[in-house]
């Protein structure tokens, strides 16, 4: 399937890759709010310890990027029939990943957390936790290599389809598990962990159902018997290898934030818990349009047309602040009932209240930024998107560090460094994009 640079095709391609991070991100959404009625330890808790599990599952889903450049290039160059090769070796490589990286979760995570976390309730809250979620590391990566698929072949309404039957089985588990309704036993934080990893099977099962039953994909030679192609996992691997390490590198600076705000105390981090998952939530449309993005400019330099490639990052980034600064209305007109959502505190509700202007502002500039960035990883020039990730990330904890622990400045001045990021990527992303050198990349 070629695609267009027009409105309509990036439309096509990412309102089903929104829907689906909205019924995704819902799911540590409603960990949060259920937590959020059981106590601020375990409220707390899982604000950080979502983050440390979302940095391994990044590992998986800078992988699948990789895979899904590859796709949407031999789509462009109408070569079909290699995409059952990619997609097959693909799946592979996540399994084998996802193998080490459970053990790594499993039996590394007691040493690891220690370093960062000083409460103790706070850090045997997150091992409970992480000893229930690691197991479903398998099933992300598998939910990754499917989304790499349909993305990269420009037909993405499973994802959508899959995603929201886990976050119904999420929210359902959750509900019973965590306060031990109908019978279930009540568990608490190891029930929201618990919940998720069930969720995280039943998605894929569902996944499997489709793929076996889609017939579009004959003509990709998906469902034919593969083999491991040495060379295409190398290709896969030259073009994930520096985005995984980006996204380690930035989630692993969001982590380190955290780890600041938790020296601050339980108030502080309750505080950043919920802003935490308003700007994730809130930023959702921003994401699917990035994602969109990144196949695009693949697609569009595969037919070889370079022009368009200005375009289509402009008209999606377009789309993506308008998608973005319409819900943020709600942020201003609703604060107190959306924040409420979160908890029930009325200090942690007046406390993220008189920093939600800081995250709007950097909720609109990240939704352009993130998307010119992932139209320069869409390239193929995923080894400078890992040099411009780092230098940004290197500023923002500067400052952070600097307002925590030199400055002694407040809670909203640390969620500035979220700013100084988003400004720093455009503003480098965009300096290689007009250089034209990206035209010489090969994948």
């Amino acid at each position: 399937m070629r695609i267009n640079a027009s409105y309509k095709d990036i439309w096509k391609l990412a309102y089903p890759i929104i829907i689906g991070s909205f019924a995704q991100n819902f799911i540590g959404i409603t960990d949060v709010i259920f937590l959020g009625r059981v106590g601020e330890v375990e409220f707390g808790a899982v604000g950080l310890i979502s983050i440390y599990y979302l940095v391994m599952v990044m590992i998986g889903f800078g992988i699948s990027r990789g895979g899904q450049i590859l796709i949407a290039r031999r789509v462009g160059e109408n070569k079909y029939k290699e995409v059952g090769a990619i997609t097959y070796n693909l799946f592979l490589l996540e399994m084998v990943v996802a193998f080490f990286l459970f053990f790594f979760l499993f039996f590394g995570s007691p040493l690891v957390l220690s370093l960062f976390i000083a409460d103790q309730q706070i850090y045997d809250a997150c091992l409970v936790y992480i000893n229930y979620r690691a197991f479903s590391i398998f099933f992300s990566f598998f939910g990754f290599a499917l989304m790499a698929l349909y993305t990269g072949i420009g037909r993405t309404k499973i994802i959508a389809v899959v995603t929201s039957v886990l976050f119904i089985t999420n929210v359902c588990l959750n509900y019973c598990l965590i306060f031990g309704y109908y019978g279930f036993p009540e568990m608490g934080i190891a029930g929201a962990g618990l919940a998720s990893t069930i969720a995280e099977i039943v998605g894929a099962v569902v996944g499997i159902a489709y793929i076996l039953k889609d017939k579009t994909l004959l003509a990709y030679d998906v469902l034919k018997k593969h083999v491991y192609d040495k060379d295409i996992v190398s290709r896969i691997n030259r073009l994930s290898m520096p985005i995984v390490i980006q996204f380690v590198v930035g989630l692993g600076g969001w982590f380190l934030l955290f780890s600041l705000i938790e020296s601050m105390g339980k108030r502080a981090l309750s505080i950043s818990t919920v802003l935490k998952y308003v700007y994730t939530f809130y930023s959702i449309p921003a994401w699917g349009f990035a994602s969109a993005a990144n196949a695009l400019v693949s697609n569009i330099i595969g037919q070889k047309k370079y022009k368009q490639v200005y375009l289509a990052i402009n008209r999606t980034a377009i789309l993506s602040f308008i998608f973005t600064i319409t819900p943020c209305l709600s942020l201003i007109l609703f604060s107190d009932w959306i924040l409420s959502v979160f908890t029930n505190d009325p200090e942690v509700i007046k406390g993220a209240e008189d920093i939600l202007q800081v995250i709007i502002v950097t909720l609109l500039a990240g939704s352009i930024s993130v998307v010119v960035f992932n139209g320069l990883v869409g390239t193929g020039a995923t080894m400078l998107s890992l040099l411009i990730e780092s230098a940004s990330v290197v500023i923002y904890l500067i400052y952070a560090f600097a307002v925590v622990k030199v400055f002694f400045l407040g809670l909203g001045y640390v969620w500035g460094s979220e700013l100084l990021y988003w400004m720093a990527m455009v503003v480098l992303t965009w300096g290689y994009m007009y250089t034209g050198h990206w035209k010489k990349m090969v994948v």
